[in-house]
């Protein structure tokens, strides 16, 4: 081969994609196929200039990948003097042993609403939200690539239970309420369950689960 470079794609009926470049095989794998929960945890930290979260099995509490806040290296240190609500930032979605991220929530600064976007693992867009003004328990409003609305994550913020919809139709829930986890896990808001209906829903529903996590958490900083 010596040092000429050189690509092959090979994408599988399972939607592995391997790419061979300069002798180096890369392998993106479906991190959500065929799933439809996880129990997400946010870790402690005393200086939270960046916020990391664990995304565990629900059964075992086993490491399935990480979500980490990856603002711009200005953003990251204008937290020491001004609101993370105010600011951009970054959720890239991580799968245990693999760097690349497989969902990404991109959210743009704001005062009163907060618009923000999900894109998948190529970086296309899959639906953008924002967040309501007038509303008591927290609520998102998504839309498509047009901005019109498709959909909304609605519930509680308090409660942090929240139910999402697409045309109409639930498709998952975020929510400390399941009686399957021990109840000293579910001490706060920063850990809680996201379920979807269907496995093709589920990125979706990650997705919003993050961005309402940013967006109201935020906002009470």
């Amino acid at each position: 081969m010596g040092s000429s470079r050189w690509q092959v794609t090979i994408t599988t009926r399972l939607g592995i994609k391997e790419v061979l470049s300069l002798g180096l095989l890369l392998v993106e794998m479906p991190v959500f196929e065929n799933r439809t929960r996880l129990f997400v945890k946010e870790r402690v930290s005393l200086l939270k200039l960046r916020d990391t979260y664990d995304l565990l099995e629900v059964e075992s509490l086993g490491s399935v990948g990480l979500a980490k806040d990856e603002p711009a290296t200005w953003a990251k240190w204008a937290r020491l003097l001004a609101k993370k609500a105010l600011l951009p930032t970054t959720l890239n979605v991580y799968a245990d042993n693999h760097p690349q991220p497989q969902l990404s929530i991109h959210k743009r600064p704001g005062i009163f609403r907060t618009r923000l976007e999900i894109r998948d693992a190529h970086g296309q867009l899959l639906v953008q939200v924002i967040s309501k003004v007038f509303t008591l328990g927290g609520a998102l409003v998504i839309q498509d690539a047009g901005r019109q609305p498709i959909g909304e994550l609605t519930g509680d913020w308090k409660g942090w239970d929240y139910t999402a919809t697409l045309r109409g139709e639930a498709i998952g829930r975020v929510t400390k309420k399941w009686a399957g986890l021990a109840k000293e896990l579910f001490t706060n808001a920063d850990q809680y369950l996201v379920e979807a209906s269907q496995p093709q829903h589920f990125r979706l529903v990650l997705g919003l689960a993050l961005a309402v996590d940013l967006v109201y958490k935020e906002r009470q900083g």
